[in-house]
């Protein structure tokens, strides 16, 4: 995957009119060349040197970005992109720019690996799809939900039914309490994911995407998970009655999307975390095209959990145990009186 955990939830492919060789950005357009491209008068492809100028230009709002940092590594990269004859000539000095601006999760992508990971992706049999399991026993219920990368509207939503679903017909052999498994999730699409674990989770605000002009709301509400007002994943499944406890479950390829799962149960009543310390990459990617396909697949926001807490770091987990010990841990904590 790019870097290792991207997410859907900012995941804005950006298009390219060829025509005029114009990148459409959120909030303006970048022409092909600094003056008569601008204003869409050439149909010529941009120079190496001007397409390293417009990826930069991409990064401006990385999280790590502000102007004096990007006109530093604006400088280095024209430097380095000066005498490039090709798009691929200036690859190197762009992944590093990427990181520079926005830290260690974003990355540079060139085009072949940019279609892997963000174009359509090649049928699969619904049987060989990525989905969560639940399974119970002795009173306690377990989901696990994996890392979800690619696959079209009907495949994510298979994915949340598979957990919504079964979590809800669970309800009458679940006596003691419920485990949310993030154990190896490396992240990708966190909508269906929070769709999926929604029937556990508290309905209003359950985290936000924070970056240096504010922090949009993630809100689950009737089974509809939104962005900042915008559904993004539904279930119809319904919830889990209240009053037992839920276990969150993370080690350390708990990543991206995975940790933003768990952030999403950070302060919700009746809920203690367990295992390791996740991989770090609690933060938002926002992927953004070049003219030959390539992308810049830049960290744009941090999560903050419900309490306004921003991470950005590795989520630690109330109870550090490690695999070995995390079922006698949980089981501990779901006997002990209330």
């Amino acid at each position: 995957m790019p870097s290792i955990g991207t997410r859907r939830r900012v995941m804005h492919l950006l298009p390219v009119a060829f025509a005029v060789a114009v990148v459409v950005l959120i909030g303006g357009t970048i022409g092909a060349t600094p003056s008569l491209e601008r204003a869409g008068l050439l149909d010529v492809p941009p120079s190496p040197q001007r397409y390293a100028d417009m990826a930069v230009d991409l990064m401006v709002d990385g999280l790590q970005a502000d102007p004096a940092r990007v006109a530093e590594v604006r400088a280095q990269v024209d430097a380095q992109a000066a005498r490039a004859r090709t798009y691929a000539g200036t690859y190197p000095a762009l992944s590093g720019a990427a990181k520079e601006l926005g830290g260690e999760h974003s990355s540079f992508l060139e085009p072949a690996e940019a279609a892997a990971d963000f174009g359509d992706s090649p049928p699969v049999s619904a049987a060989a799809e990525p989905r969560p399991t639940v399974t119970t026993a002795d009173g306690i219920t377990t989901i696990v939900v994996p890392a979800l990368l690619g696959g079209d509207e009907a495949s994510r939503q298979r994915y949340v039914d598979a957990g919504a679903q079964a979590l809800v017909a669970a309800v009458p052999a679940t006596t003691r309490g419920w485990v949310v498994d993030l154990r190896g999730n490396h992240g990708g699409d966190i909508w269906p994911m929070l769709a999926a674990v929604s029937p556990l989770l508290d309905e209003g605000q359950v985290m936000s995407f924070d970056d240096a002009d504010g922090s949009v709301p993630v809100t689950v509400a009737g089974g509809a998970v939104a962005q900042g007002g915008e559904v993004m994943a539904m279930s119809a499944a319904g919830r889990v009655p209240a009053g037992l406890p839920i276990a969150v479950v993370t080690d350390g390829m708990t990543v991206s999307s995975g940790e933003a799962v768990a952030i999403a149960f950070v302060g919700q009543d009746g809920v203690r975390s367990f295992g390791q310390p996740t991989y770090g990459f609690s933060t938002g990617n926002a992927p953004r095209t070049l003219p030959d396909g390539a992308i810049v697949n830049l960290t744009v926001t941090v999560d903050a959990d419900r309490t306004g807490k921003r991470y950005g770091v590795p989520v630690a987990p109330d109870v550090m145990v490690d695999d070995a010990g995390i079922t006698a841990a949980v089981d501990e904590w779901f006997d002990a009186p209330r």
